[in-house]
C-alpha cells in the first residue's frame, strides 16, 4: 500500500510501499521527483557507514595514490599544501565541519575502484533501480563516463554543498541515497530553465555561482525561477528525473550515494545529446553504435519495462 502526500509548489512528494508500476506510471513516465522514504531499509550500509566507521576502518587510507587517481575523475579534497589526505584526516575535517568553515567535499568516487568491498553493503538493490541498460556486454563504449551506473560515494561536513545548479549530462536520471546524515535539496522543473540562465544549450549547468544570493541585476529572470526545496534524511532516496536542475547543502556530516540510469523511458534525449556532444568526425560511429545497440536491446527482449508496468503508455 502506497502512503503520500500531496505535491504543492515548494514542496515534493514523500512515498513508501510503492510498487513498482506505481513509481513507473505516477513518476518515471511523467518525470515527477519523488522521496522514498523505506527503499534502503534492507541495506547493510543503514546504521553501519558512519563517519566514525571510514575512521577507524580506512583511517590510513590515501584520498589519492601516485599514478592512479581513485575517483577517476571523481573530486578529491587535498591537504592545504596540495597534498593528499588520508581518510581519517579528512573525517576530521569533516566532522569539524561548519557554515562558516566547510570541509571540502569528497564527492562522485566511483565505489568499485576505491573500496570495492563495501559495495555489497549496498545489496539488494531497490526494485526502482530497473532496469540499467548501462551494464552489459554491449556498454563498454559508455563505461569511461558513466561505470555501468554502478555506486558513487560523497562524504562531507555541514555547509559543504555541490558547487553549481545542474542538470545529469545526457538526459541520465539519478538515484539520490542518504545513508547518514542530511541534505537539503534545491530543485528546479525544467519549463524553469529559461530562468536560470544555462550556459549554452548544450550545457548542463547555469552561470549563476550562488542561488542563494542571486545579483538581480545581472540575472533579473532568476527572481521568477520556482525552486523546490526540502531535506533529504537518512534513509531516504530521491529520485532526480531527467532535465531536473538541482544541488545539494549539507547541513550535518552526511554520507551518500548516486546511482544513475538509462533505458528506454529516456533513451531517446540521451542518444540525441551523446550524438550532439560527440567531436565532429566521431557522430557517425556514435550514431552506429547507438542505432546498434537499441537495435539489440529490442531482439534480446531486454528493451523496456515489463508490460503492466507502462500498462496503456506502451
Amino acid at each position: 500500500m502506497s502512503t503520500t502526500q500531496s505535491i504543492q509548489h515548494g514542496s515534493i512528494e514523500r512515498c513508501e510501499a510503492l510498487p513498482h508500476q506505481e513509481w513507473v506510471r505516477r513518476f518515471l513516465i511523467p518525470r515527477v521527483p519523488v522521496v522514498f522514504t523505506d527503499a534502503l531499509t534492507s541495506w547493510p550500509a543503514m546504521g553501519k557507514w558512519t563517519p566514525e566507521f571510514f575512521k577507524e576502518r580506512y583511517g590510513s587510507t590515501p584520498l589519492a595514490v601516485e599514478g592512479q587517481n581513485h575517483t577517476l575523475e571523481g573530486f578529491l579534497p587535498t591537504s592545504k599544501n596540495g597534498g593528499s589526505l588520508t581518510m581519517g584526516e579528512f573525517i576530521d575535517q569533516v566532522l569539524a565541519s561548519s557554515d562558516q568553515n566547510p570541509a571540502p567535499y569528497f564527492r562522485n568516487v566511483w565505489l568499485e575502484k576505491f573500496l570495492p568491498e563495501l559495495d555489497a553493503d549496498l545489496h539488494p538493490e531497490p526494485v526502482y533501480f530497473s532496469p540499467n541498460w548501462l551494464e552489459g556486454p554491449f556498454t563498454q563504449p559508455l563505461y569511461p563516463r558513466l561505470h555501468a551506473g554502478h555506486p558513487e560515494l560523497y562524504i562531507g561536513g555541514r555547509g559543504g554543498k555541490f558547487p553549481v545548479l545542474h542538470y545529469d549530462s545526457w538526459h541520465i536520471y539519478v538515484f539520490l541515497c542518504q545513508l547518514y546524515g542530511t541534505k537539503e535539496y534545491t530543485v528546479f522543473a525544467p519549463d524553469q530553465t529559461p530562468f536560470l540562465y544555462p550556459k549554452d544549450y548544450h550545457t548542463s549547468s547555469i552561470s549563476v555561482d550562488d542561488i542563494d544570493h542571486v545579483d538581480l541585476k545581472r540575472f533579473p529572470l532568476f527572481a521568477q525561477a520556482k525552486p523546490i526545496r526540502f531535506h533529504l534524511n537518512p534513509g531516504e532516496m530521491l529520485f532526480v528525473p531527467p532535465g531536473w536542475w538541482h544541488m545539494a547543502k549539507i547541513l550535518s556530516p552526511s554520507i551518500s550515494i548516486s546511482v544513475t540510469r538509462v533505458n528506454s523511458s529516456n533513451w531517446g534525449e540521451f542518444a540525441t545529446e551523446l550524438r550532439q556532444c560527440a567531436p565532429f568526425y566521431l557522430k557517425p560511429f556514435v550514431w552506429s553504435y547507438l542505432t546498434a545497440f537499441r537495435a539489440l536491446r529490442a531482439v534480446s527482449g531486454s528493451e523496456d519495462f515489463p508490460s503492466n508496468d507502462l500498462g496503456d503508455e506502451r
